[in-house]
């Protein structure tokens, strides 16, 4: 049981991770991060990631509102056709490992805030592209009265 709860768990943190970055795993090691710090992060000071065989390890460096650096190591499984997943499979949190049931709660909730992300840059882009729509339907509408006019002066002309 515990087994299926742990994987459905996991299973819904991939799907629930997906964002508009072009790093996913850094953006969800550093959300993992925020929900195990309590929010408290307030720069991010550095970042790597590497390619380690069946596993991309992402590491970030950031320092919390009380002005202590910490590091986070976040492992994603890297599957045969070698997409990366986008939920770690291990977290280590200054030096200190992070128990799969505090891992599967943050991972959860880390999934969420950037899901909440990805909405609200969906919509504003929405909105934008709208909007574009919008001036360029314009744009037509105004071409094609001129066209109008154009073909009716040009009846005009040939009537004569």
């Amino acid at each position: 049981m515990h087994k299926l709860a742990f994987t459905v768990s996991v299973a819904l943190i991939g799907i629930s991770a997906c964002t508009n970055t072009d790093n996913p795993q850094l953006a969800m090691c550093q959300a993992v991060t925020k929900q195990l710090t309590g929010n408290s992060v307030s720069s991010w000071d550095a970042d790597t990631k590497n390619d380690a065989g069946n596993m991309v390890n992402v590491k970030v460096d950031y320092t919390n509102s009380s002005g202590q650096a910490g590091s986070m190591k976040c492992a994603f499984k890297k599957q045969g056709d070698g997409t990366v997943d986008t939920a770690p499979t291990t977290v280590v949190m200054n030096n200190q490992p992070v128990d799969r049931k505090t891992l599967i709660k943050a991972g959860t909730e880390a999934s969420k805030e950037l899901l909440a992300g990805t909405y609200k840059n969906t919509v504003k882009q929405s909105a934008i592209v709208a909007e574009q729509a919008k001036e360029v339907a314009g744009d037509l509408a105004n071409k094609a009265a001129d066209a109008a006019v154009e073909g009716a002066k040009a009846l005009q002309d040939l009537q004569k």
